[in-house]
C-alpha cells in the first residue's frame, strides 16, 4: 500500500502545480496486476462488456482512483471496448513505469466475445481422456512417469477440459506473452490458478495433468472465455468428471481393460446413466498405436446452465447430437504396450 499512497501523493502534487497531465493521472503511473480480476465498465452496476479480466504480471495505464482511501482503480485495457475499466485495488499495485515494468498488451485481433456471466444456453464440450492411452504418446510427461496400475486414472476417466463453444472462443483477454507461452507448452510460465482447497483437491484427483500444469493451459485457452471465476470453472469441470466416474460408464471401461470396447456400447452406457439419447451427444476418439487402435478420449456435449446449477443429465440432454467418431478400440492398460 505504501507504493499506492506514494503514487496518489504524486498525483496530488501535479494537480497543485497545474501540471499538463490530465487531472488525477501521472504520465508514468502504471497498474501492475497481481491476480486475474474482472475489469468493470461500471463499479455500481458491475457491468463488464466482453468479460474482460486483467492478467497477472501485466501492466496497464493507471488513470485515477475512485475514492480516498481507494477501493477501485481506473485503468486502460487496450483490448477492451470501452478501454476505461475499474479494477479492485487488491488486484495489483500502482507504480511508476520503470524499464522492469511489464508493458501493456497490444490490442489483440477481434475474437468471439464470451458471455459476461455464465449463459443459460451456453454450449460446452466436456473432454475426458483415458490416461493410459494418452501416455502412450507422451510417456515422458510427469503424470505418465508416475502412473501405476493402482492410480485412480488407471481405471477412471481423466479430465482434459471443459471447452466453451464454438472452439474459436479462446484466449479471451489473454496477453500476447501468455498466449505465446501457452502455445509453446511453457505452462510453468503461465499464472497459477486461484482455487479453494476443496476445488484443488477434487481437481488433482480427476486431472492428473495438474502435475504438468495442465490446469494453467486449460484456463488460459478455454477458461478465460467461460465468464466465471477460476474456482467455479474448475469445480464444475471436476464435478462433471467425478459424476461420470461414479457411473457404470467408468465401470464399463475398467471392466474391459486390455480388450476392445465397441463405441455403440459406450453410447448405450451413457443412455443408461443419463437417459435415452445421452449417447447421441458423445463422440469417441481413437489413435493408432502400432497394430492397435486405442480409445484415447471421449467428448460430451453440454448445453444450458453449465457453470451454474445445471445437472449433468439435463445439460447432456439439451446439447446437440454429434457424430459418434471412432467405432471402438482397445481400452489401454497402464504401461507402454
Amino acid at each position: 500500500m505504501a507504493m499506492r499512497w506514494a503514487a496518489v501523493a504524486i498525483l496530488a502534487l501535479l494537480a497543485a502545480l497545474g501540471s499538463a497531465a490530465p487531472a488525477g493521472a501521472a504520465p508514468a503511473s502504471m497498474f501492475v496486476a497481481s491476480k486475474a480480476c474482472p475489469a468493470y465498465q461500471s463499479i455500481k452496476k458491475r457491468t463488464n462488456p466482453g468479460n474482460i479480466h486483467i492478467a497477472p504480471g501485466t501492466a496497464y495505464k493507471f488513470v485515477i482512483t475512485n475514492t480516498t482511501p481507494a477501493t477501485y482503480d481506473q485503468i486502460i485495457v487496450l483490448t477492451a471496448d470501452p478501454p476505461e475499466r475499474w479494477v479492485a485495488v487488491d488486484c495489483g499495485a500502482v507504480t511508476t513505469n520503470t524499464p522492469d515494468a511489464v508493458p501493456p498488451p497490444r490490442p489483440a485481433p477481434p475474437i468471439a466475445a464470451p458471455p459476461s456471466t455464465p449463459a443459460k444456453r451456453a454450449d460446452y464440450v466436456l473432454a475426458l481422456s483415458w490416461e493410459p492411452a494418452f501416455c502412450e504418446g507422451v510417456p515422458r510427461a510427469t503424470e505418465c512417469r508416475r502412473q501405476q496400475s493402482t492410480s485412480y486414472e488407471a481405471t477412471h476417466f481423466s479430465l482434459h477440459g471443459l471447452w466453451p463453444q464454438p472452439r474459436s472462443a479462446a484466449y479471451c483477454g489473454v496477453s500476447a506473452a501468455d498466449r505465446d507461452a501457452d502455445k509453446a507448452h511453457h505452462w510453468d510460465a503461465l499464472p497459477a490458478v486461484d482455487l479453494s482447497a476443496a476445488t484443488w483437491a477434487s481437481l488433482k484427483q480427476v486431472m492428473p495433468g495438474t502435475q504438468s500444469r495442465l490446469e494453467r493451459h486449460e484456463w488460459i485457452e478455454h477458461g478465460t472465455c467461460a465468464g466465471a471465476s477460476q474456482d467455479t470453472y474448475f469445480s464444475r469441470a471436476a464435478l462433471f468428471a467425478g459424476t461420470i466416474n461414479n457411473t457404470a460408464i467408468a465401470d464399463l471401461f475398467a471392466g474391459n481393460i486390455g480388450r476392445r470396447l465397441d463405441g455403440a456400447a459406450i453410447r448405450r452406457a451413457f443412455d443408461t446413466a443419463f437417459g435415452k439419447g445421452a449417447g447421441d451427444r458423445v463422440r469417441i476418439a481413437c489413435d493408432q498405436d502400432g497394430d492397435r487402435r486405442i480409445i484415447t478420449e471421449i467428448t460430451i456435449g453440454l448445453r444450458g446452465d453449465v457453470l451454474g446449477n445445471g445437472g449433468i443429465g439435463d445439460l447432456i440432454a439439451a446439447a446437440p447430437r454429434t457424430d459418434p467418431g471412432c467405432s471402438g478400440g482397445i481400452v489401454d492398460p497402464v504401461g507402454l504396450q
